[in-house]
């Protein structure tokens, strides 16, 4: 059984800084405010004496259902089952992967600070990280929160001392860099990039956290301070370097690790959705969450002239029960459906554990994405030997799907043209072998190996 200790530190020894006052300031709250954070799991016996001392840091926000934090834990028990001490950083300890936490990896849930020590901790890490945001609208009441976690952080650096930190996501990756500066470049810190951010920032929400000012002003600055920065994709890669100004020398690219042997037993399951028994109405099947980057609308109308040639049905999987957003973009789907009086035919079960149990009898599966980063569920649905349709969004489908070889691949927003790609995948579907071996490709001992040379200060050159 994993162990458990509370620790709770006196005070945080004081970055070098440009004004003593700040080493002041950072003491005295540093007394007021202890730092602490809940460890388990350590002392746990590996096998391999040549790596077991060398520890990997693991850091996320929280374990809400998307793509990023799922990579984030496959990698963490990947290196976990090659012999690396894996700790995963949680900040928030809440999310639908909560009973996906690899078992031999050290949980280290972080407590939040009072705000105006994550603040100071960040003044004192880069006396100059605030100044470029200061002239933004509600800087004010936006910095508290971005930092709050960043002294618990430093906290687990100093005690822990581990070889390297990756993060995902921006607020995760702007703490991870500030506490390797404070830290004084002790532990490696390697930033994970999971979107295409000019497309994000493009055709993305206005107020999603790429697309805010002061995030996006954050993410100039600190990226850059970051030991390497990885993408999913190669057209992220790209994008992230041009979009943010980066050194190419600095950036890379590995695929996600989605091929797990976990990923591989969830195949062979199969749902008890009554519209995917054998001898069925073909299914076409949507997975994602329920909002304008999936472009779900697209798909129910595409869909619904694709249901005008032949018999066929839509199921829609994924949606947040708790997001208010995706709750209203659900029902503004079911009045389109019923406009285009297809609803006897459409279904949204809303989020399942096992999504894949539904694409091993699904006739074909589409994405219909105005962008992505990367693009897991494609390869789960190649996994399963599903055929697939997606559009030819940035960045990622077009490189799983290497250009058309493995699914048909249409332009954004064309709904003539994804209509008519499913219909075509529906007759000549390719063959379910050759799609399996495809998604094998994206297997969690690639990615590790090619994380371990990043991780470990070696630019990598192997997608």
């Amino acid at each position: 059984m994993a162990k458990q200790c509370t620790s709770s530190g006196t005070c945080l020894p004081s970055a070098v800084c440009h004004r003593l006052w700040i080493k002041g300031s950072t003491a005295a709250l540093n007394r007021c405010f202890p730092v602490k954070c809940r460890v388990q799991g350590f002392g746990r016996k590996m096998t391999d004496q040549k790596i077991q001392s060398v520890r990997i840091a693991f850091l996320l926000d929280s374990l809400s259902g998307g793509g990023a934090e799922k990579v984030i834990l496959n990698l963490a028990g990947g290196f976990a089952d090659a012999g690396y001490l894996a700790d995963l950083l949680i900040c928030k300890m809440k999310g639908a992967l909560l009973n996906q936490i690899p078992s031999n990896v050290n949980v280290v849930q972080l407590k939040a600070a009072m705000p105006l020590r994550g603040v100071v901790s960040a003044f004192s890490a880069d006396p100059a990280s605030l100044k470029p945001v200061l002239g933004i609208s509600a800087t004010l009441r936006k910095v508290p929160g971005t930092f709050k976690f960043l002294p618990a952080i430093i906290r687990y650096l100093k005690s822990n001392q581990p070889a390297a930190l990756l993060s995902a996501l921006p607020k995760a990756n702007i703490n991870a860099v500030l506490a390797g500066q404070y830290c004084e470049g002790k532990t490696r810190i390697v930033v994970g990039v999971h979107a295409n951010y000019s497309a994000h920032d493009r055709l993305g929400k206005k107020k999603s956290e790429i697309m805010d000012s002061y995030m996006l002003t954050l993410i100039r600055r600190h990226y850059r301070r970051a030991d390497a920065v990885v993408a999913v994709s190669r057209g992220a890669e790209k994008d992230i370097c041009e979009y943010l100004g980066l050194s190419r020398e600095r950036v890379t690219s590995v695929y996600n690790p989605v091929a797990t042997r976990s990923l591989q037993v969830l195949c062979k399951e199969v749902s008890d959705h009554p519209w995917f028994e054998p001898g069925s109405v073909p299914v076409i099947l949507g997975i994602g969450r329920f909002d304008a980057q999936k472009d779900f609308p697209l798909l129910l109308d595409a869909f619904a002239r694709v249901r005008e040639q032949r018999a066929v049905r839509l199921v829609l999987l994924g949606g947040d029960v708790t997001s208010g957003e995706q709750q209203s973009l659900q029902k503004e789907l079911a009045v389109q459906a019923e406009h285009l009086g297809v609803m006897d035919d459409f279904d949204m079960p809303g989020f399942v554990d096992n999504p894949l149990s539904y694409l091993n009898r699904a006739a074909v599966f589409v994405l219909s994405s105005r962008y992505e980063g990367f693009g897991n569920v494609l390869v789960e649905a190649l996994l399963c030997g599903c055929p697939v349709v997606s559009t030819d969004c940035p960045s990622g489908p077009a490189e799983i799907l290497e250009n058309g070889k493995y699914g048909e691949l249409v332009q954004v927003g064309d709904v003539c043209a994804l209509a008519d790609a499913i219909c075509r995948t529906l007759d000549t579907p390719l063959d379910r072998g050759l799609l399996r071996a495809r998604g094998g490709e994206f297997s969690i001992e690639n990615a590790v190996d090619n994380y371990r040379h990043i991780l470990l200060g070696k630019k990598c050159d192997v997608h």
